[in-house]
């Protein structure tokens, strides 16, 4: 019951954005300011993917925070 429940989940949160988000897409779907994001980042709370100087984050890993922060 948990798994179909996670699974409904990802396929339904933030289906809107692209698989890769930027920074700032990530601060309009957490309601957070990019500031806020960077930090989240650099605390390794979401994982992200380093692009050059750009950083990237895999909307997966943004669901995996809501979900680890909901608990």
């Amino acid at each position: 019951m948990q798994k179909e429940f996670e699974k409904l989940i990802y396929r339904s949160l933030f289906k809107e954005y692209p698989e890769i988000v930027t920074v700032r897409e990530v601060s309009l779907m957490l309601n957070l300011s990019t500031r806020t994001v960077y930090q989240l980042v650099k605390d390794g709370k979401i994982q992200h993917i380093p692009c050059g100087r750009k950083i990237r984050i895999a909307r997966i890993a943004v669901i995996e925070y809501v979900l680890q922060s909901a608990q």
